[in-house]
């Protein structure tokens, strides 16, 4: 059997998985102004830099129809006997049901849509999970089951340096925003059941305090898989990158770690000076 793996782009998969696994990734919308654009074919991060910094505007996302995931995977299933699908969680967007409706019209047995209850490269490693397992020479129950229970176990989490696009996009108050901007708050962010929730700050320069964050999850998270974590950023000074991936390496945890940047639909909502670490945390102490 030829299963095909997908995901939408606000999956932010390192392009080496990408080719590794054969990974299909089905472009959401950017809108910038008046104009329409496809996440990581024809706007990048750095044009929402420019758009948002010369027209003081937010960019705009949107999820595929119906039609568009059905003719996507209806492509797919050309080359594959089944498609596995897993985007983003089902509370942080209406891709997921999209998606679901798109795979009944076609047949839930060559379509399959498993909720990552979680966004960015939280969605990557329930992909990859069930990709490695499949490889394995996993049966397509078990590689379902499998990545279901990685989806209960992903540990998907943020900090925040600026929230300029956390303000203008409606998600903090012009009070908060200028309390957290004076006093340097640098809120964490965790998908938690499936929902994106501010659990907790750190207080100081950006620099200073990452490390605490990676502490913070690292503790609160600690029965993590060996075999990869992923350090997921926006636009950020590669120093205070490199100083997280090295740290991040030097507690002699995971046997992989890679960092990749966020596409543009992550991006539209959290704007720069945004990194995370994120692993399955289903493992052993």
């Amino acid at each position: 059997m030829i299963i095909k793996f997908s995901s939408d782009s606000t999956c932010d998969m390192p392009k080496q998985f990408i080719k590794e696994f054969d990974v299909s990734i089905f472009p959401l919308i950017v809108t910038l102004g008046e104009n329409e654009y496809l996440d990581g074919v024809n706007v990048q991060p750095d044009d929402l830099y420019s758009y948002v910094n010369e027209s003081g505007n937010l960019p705009k996302t949107a999820a595929r129809s119906i039609e568009d995931f059905k003719e996507y995977f209806l492509k797919l299933l050309k080359k594959c006997d089944v498609v596995i699908h897993c985007g983003i969680g089902s509370k942080l967007s209406a891709c997921y049901q999209n998606a679901c409706s798109a795979a009944r019209e076609i047949g839930e047995d060559k379509v399959i849509i498993v909720d990552s209850k979680a966004l960015s490269v939280g969605s990557s490693l329930v992909i990859l999970s069930g990709a490695s397992a499949y490889r394995s020479g996993a049966s397509l129950q078990e590689i379902v089951e499998n990545m279901k229970n990685a989806a209960d176990n992903v540990q998907s989490s943020f900090m925040v340096d600026r929230l300029d696009y956390l303000h203008k996009g409606g998600r903090v108050s012009k009070f908060t925003f200028s309390v957290a901007t004076f006093l340097r708050i640098k809120p964490r962010l965790e998908v938690i059941e499936g929902k994106l929730i501010n659990t907790g700050k750190e207080v100081g320069p950006y620099k200073s305090v990452v490390i605490k964050y990676v502490d913070s999850i690292l503790k609160k998270y600690d029965k993590p898989r060996k075999d990869l974590c992923i350090v997921c950023h926006t636009k950020m000074d590669k120093a205070i990158v490199d100083k997280v991936v090295d740290y991040v390496k030097s507690k002699n945890i995971f046997d992989n770690v890679v960092e990749c940047h966020a596409g543009s639909v992550i991006t539209s909502h959290c704007g720069e000076g945004t990194l995370g670490i994120l692993y399955i945390n289903d493992g052993e102490n």
